[in-house]
């Protein structure tokens, strides 16, 4: 690992979103240690806070209750500066925390095709969004209604096909933190 000189990208936060299954958090990690910053997942946050799996929160308390959850936590967490964060795939859906993201960070979008999202997810079933009979249908109507608000409240996209969490890092460290 290298030393890295913090660029005027620092004073800020580093959010990654994305769909379900694009890397934010193992990318995320990645990214964290090349910068030597903390690493915070939302997601994790929100299951220590309450105490119960995403899957339990979907079922027992609503998807209301967890994206006011999310919605706390995520202004709980922009009040620090010099993170990198990995937000939950519908963290975007509030207009209030696209505002936030952008007013105390740098977003990165880290953009999955369809067929690579469904190979990584299909799987797995911490995925309350997918929990009907047709899951793979529900990855695309989740990933068509949602990209346009990835793309829109995001400074840089990043394409995470074919790619490893690693690989992933390295290219956002490159492209926004290197000296040139």
């Amino acid at each position: 690992m290298f030393l890295v000189r913090r660029s005027a990208w620092f004073m800020k936060n580093v959010y990654l979103v994305g769909m379900m299954g694009s890397g934010k958090t193992s990318s995320g990690r990645a990214l964290a240690r090349l910068l030597a910053l903390p690493f915070v997942d939302l997601d994790d946050d929100i299951t220590e806070r309450d105490g119960h799996s995403i899957n339990d929160i979907f079922e027992s308390k609503g998807e209301p209750y967890f994206r006011t959850l999310e919605r706390e936590l995520l202004l709980q967490v922009s009040r620090k500066t010099d993170q990198v964060i990995a937000t939950g795939g519908g963290i975007v859906l509030d207009p209030a925390n696209r505002l936030r993201m952008r007013e105390t960070g740098h977003v990165i979008y880290l953009k999955t095709g369809l067929p690579v999202l469904w190979d990584r997810v299909k799987e797995k079933k911490d995925r309350p969004l997918l929990s009907g009979p047709d899951r793979e249908q529900a990855l695309a109507g989740l990933f068509y209604a949602r990209t346009p608000l990835y793309e829109s409240s995001s400074d840089k996209v990043f394409l995470t096909d074919q790619k490893s969490p690693e690989a992933v890092a390295l290219e956002i460290y490159k492209a926004c933190f290197e000296k040139r």
